[in-house]
């Protein structure tokens, strides 16, 4: 189930891990799709990367938010 609450900017590795389009590094989103990355700051795991908005996979499952809290 999707989190109605979504950061802002989502790195590769937080993407695969949390994203609606993702099951266990398989991706099952659409067959075309385009995702624009920039250097920021990646708001699950507060690391700088390549990040995107969590649209681009899928928007986060329910849960994003764990690792911020450990």
């Amino acid at each position: 189930m999707v989190d109605l609450q979504q950061p802002d900017w989502v790195c590769r590795e937080c993407g695969r891990q949390w994203g609606l389009w993702w099951d266990q590094d398989r991706y099952k989103g659409p067959a075309k799709h385009c995702a624009t990355f920039h250097s920021g700051t990646c708001g699950v795991c507060k690391k700088k990367a390549g990040v995107t908005e969590a649209r681009d996979y899928g928007y986060l499952r329910e849960g994003w938010h764990k690792p911020l809290v450990e």
